[in-house]
């Protein structure tokens, strides 16, 4: 890792210096990279006012996150515009300490632009110096390419300029040819997820479903439609009433499987109202902890939240991205894994939905939940809080 800290400038907080600025402007001194721009007067872009603020940086999260100490207390800001490696990526570490080298202990002035639930977005400057455009001139950081379009033509030249001059001279995230860019990296990350999602599915039996299986029911017996919705929990291979057992356990149910060593623990049946979805009855949610072997081996566990909706008609197949709301806060889960079946009139959907721990704890401390789940939106009943706390306590 030696050569690639020394790509990087550590001793960049010189420029900042009045006093050495003269010296060190010279091209023949662009050991480490000299890199000085005048604060343009930017222009507001967002929809509400925008005023500067400055106080003291007392800690660096990471190389685009810091906190500012101000006169009634502290907030944690993350600079714009650019992205730096994930902690699993090389230099990580490295960009951080960057940045620390920069603004630790430093009097900054910022500018904020968005906010976040707990933290704010904005434009870091020191000493006239945009510290986003520094980190990018030593190859601390990429231009994020997500952002780009939302940026003033005028600072975005900047900025790509600055980059392109680090990548020519090959410094920082630009020394190593195989690091990829911070949100290449998160997708490949995340498709590796999905496919190791669906494995551990298809080793639950889910891959077992067969959608050309049909059963007999009529769709105005409530008895009868109630049947084929539990069948279609056990036709994935999740509640089979071989392994799907009361646990006593507030009302949690579970059990294992000998012959795959996959063993669960889930809440009981939840149900919810989502208006104008004219379901046939209210959809039905059960939340999950899959384990292989030891419940308590949490590297080879997942948890799920799982939607079985009976109607008339397919009502999420074109669009069942879910996001949880708790007490106002939007927790997005993303797309589902679907299944579904079809008994004559009836039309049967199964939405399985991975979740971290983090997000089940947020809606198991929360006052009020709801779900955000395809077009329609709907609560959940008080009953499903004691239910999720109960299922993280037994896992």
């Amino acid at each position: 890792m030696r050569h690639q800290m020394d790509s990087l400038p550590v001793r960049v907080i010189s420029l900042i210096d009045r006093e050495n600025l003269k010296k060190l402007i010279s091209w023949k001194n662009l050991k480490p990279v000299l890199f000085i721009v005048v604060v343009l007067i930017l222009t507001a872009i967002s929809a509400y006012p925008q005023r500067k603020f400055g106080g003291r940086v007392v800690e660096v999260v990471d190389g685009r996150t810091c906190v500012i100490e101000l006169g009634n207390g502290k907030v944690t800001v993350v600079l714009e515009y650019i992205e730096i490696p994930e902690p699993e990526q090389p230099l990580y570490a490295t960009v951080k300490e960057h940045l620390a080298a920069l603004v630790l202990n430093k009097q900054v002035e910022f500018l904020p632009r968005g906010v976040m639930p707990d933290r704010t977005v904005g434009q870091l400057t020191l000493k006239g110096v945009d510290v986003g455009q520094q980190m990018l001139r030593d190859g601390a950081a990429w231009y994020a390419v997500p952002e780009q379009e939302s940026q003033a033509e005028s600072d975005s030249t900047l900025y790509r300029d600055n980059e392109q001059q680090a990548k020519i001279e090959k410094r920082g995230v630009w020394s190593l040819p195989d690091l990829k860019p911070a949100w290449e990296y998160r997708a490949e990350q995340e498709a590796i997820k999905e496919r190791e999602q669906k494995e551990a599915f298809e080793r639950m039996k889910i891959a077992s479903y067969s959608p050309n299986r049909r059963v007999t029911a009529r769709p105005t017996s409530t008895r009868q439609v109630a049947s084929p919705q539990a069948e279609m929990w056990a036709d994935v291979g999740e509640v089979s009433s071989q392994y799907d057992q009361p646990l006593g356990l507030g009302g949690l149910r579970g059990g294992f499987d000998p012959a795959s060593k996959v063993g669960h623990i889930s809440t009981p049946s939840i149900y919810l109202d989502l208006p104008k979805a004219e379901l046939l009855r209210k959809m039905e949610s059960r939340v999950f902890y899959f384990y292989k072997g030891d419940k308590t081996n949490i590297e080879d566990s997942v948890y799920v939240i799982g939607f079985l909706s009976i109607a008339k008609e397919y009502k999420f197949a074109k669009s069942n991205s879910l996001t949880l709301v708790a007490d106002g806060q939007k927790l997005p889960v993303g797309r589902a894994r679907r299944f579904f079946r079809q008994w004559d009139s009836v039309y049967g959907e199964l939405l399985l939905y991975k979740v971290t721990r983090a997000q089940l704890m947020k809606l198991a401390k929360a006052r009020t939940i709801s779900i955000q789940l395809g077009s329609y939106t709907g609560g959940i009943s008080d009953e499903s809080l004691t239910f999720i706390n109960n299922l993280l306590s037994a896992s």
